[in-house]
C-alpha cells in the first residue's frame, strides 16, 4: 500500500483524539463564515460602517483561499502538526481582535487575519486526515468531516442570533476560544509525526508572490463584481486580464522552480487533472443557487427571508447526506460513478428550474436545493479523495490545496458570471418596461436596476401596482437566464466526470514521489 506516512496511523485512542481536534477546527473555519450573517445588522448598528457591510464576508473567504495553496505546499516540505498550530494561532488571534474591534474597518483588518488562519487549518485539515487513514479509509472520513460544514451552516446561522440576542455581538468572536483550546490540546497530544528525511528545502518565493498577486487580483475583481451588483465591466475585466497574465507568469515560474507552490506535472495525472474539473464545475453550481435561490424565492415568488433561509438549510442537509453517501459508494463502485452522479444530480437541479413550460414553485425550489446540495456532497468528496490517492505521496498537501482553491475560484466565478447575465438580462428588460411608463422617476429605474432593490419594502411600496407585476416577470426572466447558463455549465461538469478513471481508492495506481 503506497501512502504518505509522516504520522503514525496508530489505531489507538491518539488517533481518534487528533482526528477530533481536526474535526473541531474544520467546524470552527465553517461555523465562523455563517455565524456572523445574523449578527452584522447589530455589529453595524455599534460600529457603522454600512457601505462595508459585504467585505466582513469576503474578507474571511478571500484570504483563507489565498493562504490555502501556501500552506498546502508547507504540508509537503515541514512538520504539518506544527504548522496546524502555527494556523490556530493565527485564527485565535484574528479571533480575539475581531471580538475587540472598535470600527468597522479594524473588523475587515482583523477578519482578514482570521481568515488566513481559517485557510490554514482548512487545508491542513483534510491534508492530515488524507494521511492518517489508508485509501480504503480515506473516503469515508473524509466524508464525515466534510458533512460537518452542512451541520455548521445550520447551527451557525442560530447561534449568532441567540449570542447577540443574549449576550453581546463580541461573544461570537470570544465563545471559539475555548473550542480553539480543546482542539489545540487534542491536535498537541493525538498527532504524532513519524520522522521525517531532514533537508533544507528550497523555498519558491517568486511562485508564492506571482501566486498569490494573481490570485488577489483575480478574486478582488469577482468579489467587487458581485457587492456592487454591477457586471464585468471594461475595469473588472482589465483586473481579471492582469490577474490571468500574472498567473501565466506563475506556471512559467513553476516549471522551472525547485520546490514549486503549485507543481505543473501533477495536471499530467489524468485522475488530478479531470478531478479539478469537476471539482471547479460542481463549486460553481452549489454556490450559484446560493447566491440567486434566496433572490428567486424572495423576488418572485414573494417568500419571507425566513423561508428563504429555510431552502437553503435544505440545501446543506442535501450536501451533508452526500459527503456521507460518498464516503460509502466510492470504495464500491469507483470515482467516475459517483463523481457523474454527484454531476447529474446538479444538472437536475438547474434542469428544474431552465425546462420549458415548468413554473418553480416552493417545492420545485426545495427539490431543486436538495439535489444540487447532494450533487455538490457526491462530486466534492469523490475529486479531493481521488486527488489525494492519486498524487503522488510527498504532494498530498499541494494536491489537496489545489484541489480547495479551484474550488474556491469555481465558486467566485460562478457567482460574478451568473450576477453579469441576470443584470445584464434586466437591463434589457427594464428598458423596454421604462419605454411605456413615464411616471416613474429615472432614480427609481436606477435603483430597480440592482434586483436587491425588489426586495426591500421601501422600495416596493414607490412602485405603481400596475406595474409590480412586470417587474417581477422580469425578475423571473432575468433569473431563469443566469441559471440557464449554470445549466449549461452542469452539463459540461457532467460530462468531464465520464473522463475521470473507474477506480476505487483500493485499486488507484501511485505515481512515484518526486
Amino acid at each position: 500500500m503506497n501512502t504518505p506516512e509522516s504520522f503514525s496511523r496508530g489505531v489507538g485512542s491518539k488517533r481518534n483524539m487528533a482526528v477530533t481536534g481536526v474535526m473541531l477546527v474544520i467546524f470552527l473555519f465553517a461555523i465562523d463564515a455563517t455565524i456572523v450573517a445574523t449578527s452584522m445588522p447589530t455589529i453595524v448598528a455599534q460600529l457603522g460602517g454600512l457601505e462595508l457591510y459585504s467585505w466582513v464576508f469576503s474578507i474571511y473567504m478571500l484570504t483563507s483561499a489565498l493562504a490555502t495553496p501556501i500552506f498546502g505546499k508547507l504540508a509537503d516540505l515541514f512538520s504539518r502538526r506544527k504548522l496546524m498550530l502555527i494556523g490556530i494561532g493565527i485564527f485565535l488571534l484574528g479571533t480575539i481582535l475581531c471580538g475587540a474591534a472598535q470600527s468597522m474597518e479594524a473588523m475587515i483588518l482583523f477578519r482578514a487575519v482570521q481568515g488566513v488562519g481559517g485557510g490554514a487549518i482548512y487545508s491542513l485539515s483534510f491534508i492530515v486526515v488524507g494521511i492518517l487513514y489508508a485509501p480504503e479509509m480515506r473516503a469515508k472520513m473524509q466524508g464525515i468531516i466534510s458533512s460537518i460544514w452542512g451541520v455548521a451552516s445550520i447551527l451557525g446561522p442560530l447561534a449568532g442570533g441567540i449570542i447577540v440576542e443574549a449576550w453581546n455581538w463580541r461573544w461570537i468572536f470570544f465563545v471559539n476560544l475555548p473550542l480553539i483550546a480543546i482542539a489545540s490540546t487534542l491536535i498537541i497530544v493525538g498527532l504524532k509525526e513519524e520522522q521525517r528525511q531532514t533537508r533544507t528545502p528550497k523555498l519558491d518565493l517568486w511562485g508564492a508572490t506571482t501566486l498569490l498577486a494573481g490570485l488577489l487580483l483575480l478574486f478582488y475583481a469577482l468579489a467587487q463584481s458581485a457587492h456592487e451588483h454591477h457586471p464585468l465591466n471594461a475595469q473588472t475585466l482589465v483586473m481579471i486580464g492582469l490577474g490571468l497574465l500574472i498567473l501565466a507568469a506563475f506556471v512559467v515560474i513553476e516549471r522551472r522552480a525547485e520546490e514549486p507552490i503549485m507543481p505543473v506535472d501533477l495536471f499530467h495525472i489524468g485522475l488530478f487533472r479531470s478531478s479539478a474539473a469537476v471539482a471547479t464545475l460542481c463549486s460553481m453550481g452549489v454556490f450559484g443557487a446560493i447566491s440567486y435561490l434566496p433572490l428567486y424565492l424572495q423576488g418572485v415568488l414573494g417568500t419571507a427571508a425566513s423561508q428563504a433561509g429555510l431552502v437553503l438549510v435544505f440545501l446543506s442537509l442535501g450536501w451533508t447526506a452526500g459527503s456521507l453517501l460518498a464516503g460509502r459508494w466510492i470504495n464500491r463502485n469507483g470515482y467516475r460513478v459517483v463523481a457523474a452522479a454527484g454531476m447529474a444530480l446538479l444538472v437536475l437541479g438547474y434542469g428544474i428550474f431552465v425546462a420549458p413550460h415548468v413554473s418553480a414553485g416552493i417545492i420545485a425550489v426545495i427539490v431543486s436545493a436538495v439535489a444540487i446540495g447532494v450533487g455538490m456532497g457526491l462530486a466534492n468528496l469523490t475529486t479531493l479523495v481521488a486527488a489525494q490517492t492519486g498524487s503522488p505521496s510527498n504532494r498530498i498537501g499541494v494536491a489537496t490545496s489545489t484541489i480547495m482553491l479551484f474550488r474556491t475560484f469555481g465558486g467566485a466565478f460562478a457567482v460574478s458570471l451568473m450576477g453579469t447575465v441576470l443584470l445584464n438580462r434586466m437591463q434589457q428588460g427594464l428598458n423596454q418596461i421604462q419605454s411605456t411608463n413615464t411616471t416613474v422617476p429615472a432614480d427609481m429605474w436606477h435603483k430597480l436596476a440592482n434586483p436587491q432593490n425588489l426586495l426591500e419594502p421601501s422600495t416596493r411600496a414607490q412602485i405603481p401596482a400596475e406595474l409590480l407585476p412586470q417587474l417581477i416577470a422580469t425578475l423571473g426572466d432575468a433569473i431563469w437566464y443566469a441559471f440557464g447558463a449554470a445549466f449549461i455549465l452542469m452539463l459540461f461538469g457532467l460530462m468531464i466526470s465520464f473522463f475521470i478513471p473507474p477506480y476505487t481508492p483500493a485499486t488507484t495506481p501511485k505515481p512515484a514521489r518526486k
